[in-house]
Parts: structure tokens; C-alpha cells; sequence
């Protein structure tokens, strides 16, 4: 009996170690929507870059008002099994994103980026309001040198407008979409003075990685303009690259010291522009504006901003 016991008290305990280590030994499927780690570098995850942009046309102004982007995921499955899935890529949530293409003719704007898993995807979906303009040449001569006019796109908030194109996310890669509205095209005339918008809309696609991207380094200090000069905490400031064929632009807020910093800028000529409650705000006036190098570190020097004048009484 006490030789049966210990052998039920050996097997025991020897099951307990067993068990402890098939738990350290358990090791989870490598899953391509989930990031892992190598060498202390996040992969399994790419990033797509989205630019809107136009083809040239007479018209003043097209104003548009996006409120969401989404990509459809690749079925995996036969006909009928495994159809895919909606994804969204951008959604503006307080107040849609409200656009004149005819400001992007020749240049493109950057409209969102987001990190997402590995996926195989084969169509865009742009969400837009139904409210729209059109702003035509007058023909009041002086008085009336433009005319706005309500312009229909029927359906668009619905279901959105189905773009045919795919594209892939590929861990540790940056995938741009450029999406070309030709809103020349797009626009036409129902009579009585209305006009719709049947969108006529193409996409291009390019991948490129981090490493492909030259980029370089601005910084600078804001101060009072003031006999004592102090350090403005929280102004805002920021950069915008607009001579090149991409609208670029980044923003930082001011420190402790009223310094701030922008790291890995594009190469490129940048406008800044810095605000503070209470003063006047600060446009840079440099001729061919700020020009940012690859590798290059550039300080701005200092940055003085002017007291608003009080109120009048």
C-alpha cells in the first residue's frame, strides 16, 4: 500500500512539472494582422498614405465635403463563401473635411495615414456629403465677378463612391494611393441652371519603405516681444510644404523653455507660421522659405511674437 501511495505521489507530482512546462513551451501562431518583434522592430504591420488631388478645369472653385474613406479587405474564400470585408482607413468625426479640388490642380494632399495589418485589398469607398458648390465666372461684370451655385451628388452619403483598384499592405512598407478627381469632367450641367456631379475618379498606387525618404531636422525658440523676453509656453507652430507636387504638413507646440522641434521633415522649402493666444501671429517671410536638407539640423533662431493691442473701450 505505501509502495502503490508513493508511486501515485510520484506520478503526481512529475505531471505538475510536465504540465508547467508544456505552458512555457506553448508558443501562439505568428498571425500577420498582430505586430511581433525582431530585434526590437515592430513587423506583421504596413502603412498606407492616402492624397487627394485634381486634373485641371475652368471651373472657380468644387467644393466638396468628405466625411469617410474605406478600403474593402479581399475575401479569402470561393464565390459566395468569403466576399471580404469594409475597412475604414479615414474618418473625419466632428466635422467632415471640406475641399475645393480646384485648389489641388497639380498638387496633392495629404488626407490621412494609418498603420494597418497585412491585407490584400481590391476597392476604395469615398463617403461624401450631399451639400456641395460649384462657384462659376459672373456675368454681372464687377458686381457680380462669381456665382455659386448648389451642386447635387446623388447617393454619395450612402453608399459611397466604389473605386476599382487594388492594392496591398505589406509589413514594414508604406503604401501610397493617390486618388485623381477630375472634377472638369465630373460636373455637368442638368438644365435650368442645375448641375450633379457624376464623379470621374482614378487612383494610382506606389510602394516605397521609410528608408527611400530623405529627411532632415528644424528647431527654434518663441519668445515675448518684450523688454524681458520671456519663453511663450504652448504656442502652436507649424510647417507646411506646398512648392512641391505634395501638400505636406506638420505641427508641434512650444515647451517649457518655448522651444520646439520638427524631426524627420521631407526634404523641401516649408512655410511656418506660429500662434499664441494673445499675440499677433507669425508668418515666415523668407524667400523660398524654410529649406530642409537631408540629414541637415536647421535652427530657426528665435521667433518674437507681438502683444495683441488691448481692446478698445
Amino acid at each position: 500500500m505505501k509502495r502503490y501511495f508513493k508511486f501515485v505521489l510520484l506520478l503526481g507530482i512529475c505531471l505538475i512539472f510536465l504540465t508547467g512546462c508544456i505552458v512555457d513551451l506553448v508558443i501562439p501562431e505568428n498571425d500577420s494582422s498582430s505586430p511581433t518583434q525582431e530585434d526590437g522592430v515592430v513587423t506583421g504591420k504596413g502603412i498606407i498614405k492616402i492624397y487627394l488631388t485634381d486634373a485641371p478645369g475652368d471651373y472657380k472653385e468644387v467644393n466638396i465635403n468628405i466625411f469617410r474613406i474605406e478600403g474593402h479587405i479581399a475575401g479569402d474564400g470561393e464565390e459566395g463563401e468569403d466576399k471580404g470585408s469594409w475597412k475604414v482607413l479615414k474618418e473625419w468625426d466632428e466635422e467632415d473635411l471640406l475641399v475645393n479640388l480646384i485648389e489641388l490642380e497639380n498638387v496633392s494632399m495629404l488626407l490621412g495615414s494609418k498603420e494597418l495589418a497585412a491585407n490584400k485589398y481590391t476597392q476604395l469607398r469615398i463617403f461624401l456629403k450631399e451639400e456641395a458648390t460649384l462657384v462659376l465666372e459672373g456675368e454681372g461684370g464687377p458686381d457680380e465677378p462669381t456665382v455659386e451655385k448648389p451642386l447635387e451628388i446623388p447617393s454619395s452619403a450612402n453608399t459611397g463612391i466604389k473605386l476599382n483598384h487594388p492594392f496591398e499592405i505589406v509589413a514594414g512598407i508604406i503604401t501610397k494611393l493617390t486618388i485623381d478627381f477630375d472634377a472638369e469632367k465630373s460636373v455637368i450641367e442638368t438644365g435650368n441652371g442645375k448641375y450633379k456631379m457624376k464623379p470621374v475618379i482614378s487612383v494610382s498606387s506606389e510602394t516605397y519603405s521609410e528608408e527611400d525618404i530623405d529627411t532632415g531636422t528644424v528647431s527654434g525658440i518663441v519668445l515675448e516681444n518684450s523688454e524681458t523676453e520671456p519663453p511663450i509656453i504652448g504656442a502652436s507652430v507649424s510647417v507646411s510644404l506646398s512648392g512641391g507636387v505634395y501638400i505636406f504638413s506638420n505641427s508641434a507646440v512650444t515647451d517649457v523653455n518655448g522651444e520646439f522641434v520638427f524631426e524627420q521633415l521631407p526634404v523641401g522649402s516649408y512655410d511656418l507660421t506660429v500662434s499664441a493666444e494673445g499675440y499677433v501671429e507669425y508668418n515666415d517671410v523668407t524667400p523660398g522659405g524654410i529649406v530642409v536638407t537631408a540629414g541637415g539640423i536647421l535652427d530657426v533662431g528665435i521667433i518674437e511674437l507681438e502683444l495683441l493691442p488691448p481692446p478698445l473701450p
